[in-house]
């Protein structure tokens, strides 16, 4: 049987600035079972891990020498090339006041990798130097930055949810022309990357545009997958994850109940409701037998789950 999935959102974004190696390797350091981050794609054709379609202020400044347009004028990741998005150091926190929390001091692995690959410890990562991180981590260099055999060890089984952040009204976002019957650049260089980094059976892939989840199981019928669902109970949550060709439901926690949570277990279909950050939410979620929790605080929920002996 599965055990709990204790999910990063963004890494550890509560406390460190989100979809960083600094934030993946908090995660990686309280021993989370799968990291959630975001995947853009450059005009170059990079998978890019970053939430929102634009570069922002609030989230990013220039290193210097970078010739990358300021981030005051919000351009779009999917103009900017590889290269361009190296110019952006990605750690400012946008909400000082509701994650009290983060810092942006630079963790150690983060700075030997960093210097490994002649890149900020900030900089935007790429799908494959997340993969590379992890592989770091459990490795020499991890042992150089001080992480524990444990550490280490759970490292080496970590999962990657990956958020494929397409948005059907604005396909320039992504700017791949996807229309929504077969993959597009952004399934297929993420699939691409999957193999190459022989992560296929570790990373599960979701998207609020569930065209996309199916279209990555044409390419890649072992992935796991799972549907996205916003502000919204549907009537029948199987049906929508049958459709895509998924395993996964992935609700707003605010639109689950304990009816749904029911229902879709015994269609054999795994239940992972986001972002879930106070204890008493948590509580509720585990007494309806939900199979794990994306949260921004994965040191508070570790702790929460090993008082009620939970296994994760």
């Amino acid at each position: 049987m599965a055990s709990f999935d204790l999910q990063g959102h963004r890494g550890a974004r509560g406390l460190k600035p989100e979809n960083t190696l600094p934030a993946f390797e908090v995660a990686f350091d309280l021993g989370v079972t799968s990291i959630e981050t975001d995947v853009h794609l450059t005009c170059d054709g990079v998978p890019i891990l970053t939430h929102d379609a634009s570069i922002h202020a609030r989230l990013c400044r220039l290193l210097p020498g970078s010739t990358a347009p300021d981030p005051v004028s919000q351009p779009l990741v999917s103009t900017l090339t590889f290269s361009q998005l190296r110019g952006y150091r990605a750690d400012r926190n946008p909400d000082p006041g509701r994650f009290a929390r983060q810092d942006a001091m630079v963790t150690p692995l983060a700075q030997l990798y960093a210097e490994r690959v002649t890149a900020d410890p900030y900089a935007l990562p790429s799908l494959s130097d997340l993969f590379a991180f992890a592989q770091a981590y459990a490795g020499e260099l991890g042992v150089q930055a001080g992480k524990t055999d444990v550490q280490r060890q759970r490292a080496r089984q970590v999962h990657f949810d990956l958020e494929l952040k397409r948005m059907p009204f604005y396909p320039h976002w992504i700017g791949d022309g996807f229309q929504g019957s077969a993959p597009a650049l952004l399934e297929e260089q993420v699939v691409q990357q999957l193999r190459e980094a022989g992560m296929v059976e570790r990373t599960r892939l979701r998207s609020f545009d569930h065209r996309s989840v199916r279209a990555v199981r044409q390419l890649e019928p072992r992935l796991t997958t799972a549907v996205l669902i916003a502000e919204t109970a549907p009537a029948a949550p199987g049906q929508l994850v049958r459709q895509a060709e998924a395993q996964i439901y992935c609700p707003d926690f605010h639109f689950l109940d304990l009816a749904q949570v029911r229902q879709l277990q015994a269609e054999g279909i795994r239940v992972v409701p986001w972002t879930v950050n106070e204890p008493a939410d948590w509580l509720r979620l585990l007494d309806w037998g939900v199979d794990g929790i994306t949260t921004d605080y994965p040191d508070q929920l570790a702790a929460f789950l090993s008082e009620r002996g939970i296994a994760f």
